[in-house]
């Protein structure tokens, strides 16, 4: 495999850094060379942040080239938009539908759209497919809305041609939480391969 390339994508505080550094370390034991990159947004205010995992005998740099991304995981529905132009025809975004209500939004200064018009750009502007759903509310019932990162690379793991075995990135997990959160991550990452599996139609 020449490269893969993975943008992942949020706000501040949904666990987008532990996501990227799951997905590395998953990569990295696979036998993968493997490159990331991050910016911090404004965490503490809920701004936009963005990790990129690049893996694969051809990977010399750590931020995705625009374009060149096989797959987008959003944290968010807009964050997901924010950063499709990083994502190559025919590629794959992966989305928690939950939407986190901007202060402008709220304020009445500005209108966050519906997520059939944010499908519709990135299905029908950029030519990529959608898997999307409320990542949250699985994470609840896994037993913690933190486990929402758990749950969407559990998603990830189902897309067609994605690279890594997904139970070895089960074991990646398992080792990188606290042994008393094993259980709930386990459950959580079940429910994200579940919700993947039913969309796909697999």
């Amino acid at each position: 495999m020449k490269e893969y390339n993975i943008v992942i994508t949020g706000v501040g505080g949904q666990g987008v850094l532990t996501a990227a550094n799951i997905l590395g370390w998953a990569a990295l034991h696979a036998g993968h060379k493997v490159r990331m990159g991050e910016v911090h947004g404004m965490s503490q205010r809920f701004g936009s942040v963005v990790s990129y995992v690049r893996f694969g005998e051809e990977v010399y740099g750590s931020m995705v080239p625009e374009g060149k991304g096989d797959v987008i995981l959003a944290f968010e529905p807009v964050e997901a938009l924010r950063y499709i132009n990083y994502l190559k025809e025919g590629g794959m975004v992966v989305v928690n539908t939950k939407p986190i209500v901007p202060v402008q939004v709220s304020m009445g200064k500005a209108r966050y759209p519906e997520l059939e018009e944010i499908r519709k750009i990135v299905e029908e502007d950029f030519k990529a497919k959608w898997i999307g759903f409320n990542a949250e509310e699985l994470a609840i019932k896994a037993g913690h809305v933190v486990t929402t990162n758990t749950v969407l690379i559990g998603a990830l793991t189902q897309i067609p041609e994605f690279p890594l075995d997904a139970e070895h990135v089960r074991d990646v997990i398992r080792l990188s939480v606290p042994p008393k959160a094993v259980e709930m991550n386990m459950k959580a990452f079940d429910l994200g391969v579940q919700a993947a599996k039913e969309i796909l139609g697999l």
